[in-house]
């Protein structure tokens, strides 16, 4: 692992940054692309301060141009890419019924279109470079499981375990391996805040839980 270089997409987020974490403490360059360029860089200072390597990058994820800046950026800093892990998503509580064109839209861009642009750009290095890498998508137990009121974040959950699959098999042939990633329910930031907002859920999900408890973000990070 070490002196590879891994991009994570939502790198400032609950589980990205966890796994920019994992990787920095296995000598991995990380570039953290996220939108929240404040929280991004403050967590690169604190991995460059451990001595590893780390940049952020403020990222517009549905934007091909931005995915490309991002991509040549990772180059120009570290001179390879190895890894990309796709943790970068938002959650919209609404049933189909309900649910806005503009919030369907923005669900499947940031979580399956970002997965996409990524992995087309980050991709064509790896191709080219020739020495293999790893894809990860980080996409959840509702891929399989479908979450009522979650009518847009089902459908890109699933969709994110169809495109890996698809990658998969294309790119075989380069030794480029692609996994999705399925937790449940993570506790998280974002996680807490939902909480709050509703106290009853937390109660209502564990008790449909068999381990009685949320994952934390540090196991998704190490599967990762």
């Amino acid at each position: 692992m070490k002196e590879r270089v891994a991009v994570v997409t939502g790198g400032a987020g609950g589980i990205g940054s966890a796994v920019c974490r994992a990787f920095a403490r296995q000598g991995v360059g990380v570039s953290i692309a996220d939108m929240d360029a404040v929280s991004a860089t403050e967590l690169a200072n604190e991995i460059t301060a451990t001595g590893r390597d780390a940049i952020a990058l403020e990222v517009e994820i549905t934007s091909e141009q931005s995915v490309i800046s991002a991509g040549e950026r990772t180059i120009e800093h570290f001179g390879r890419v190895d890894f990309l892990v796709h943790c970068a998503g938002i959650i919209i509580k609404a049933p189909v019924l309900e649910l806005s064109a503009e919030d369907w839209s923005k669900t499947l861009d940031t979580h399956l279109t970002g997965a996409f642009l990524f992995s087309k750009v980050i991709g064509r290095y790896l191709v080219e470079q020739g020495s293999g890498g790893r894809v990860v998508f980080i996409s959840s137990v509702a891929a399989q499981a479908p979450v009522p009121e979650r009518g847009a974040y089902t459908p890109a959950k699933a969709g994110l375990v169809g495109l890996a699959g698809v990658l998969s098999l294309e790119w075989s042939q380069y030794n480029i391996n692609v996994n999705a990633v399925c937790p449940g329910v993570v506790r998280t930031p974002a996680t807490e805040a939902i909480y709050q907002r509703d106290p009853q859920l937390r109660s209502s999900r564990l008790s449909r839980t068999p381990a009685g408890r949320e994952v934390d973000p540090e196991e998704v990070a190490d599967l990762v």
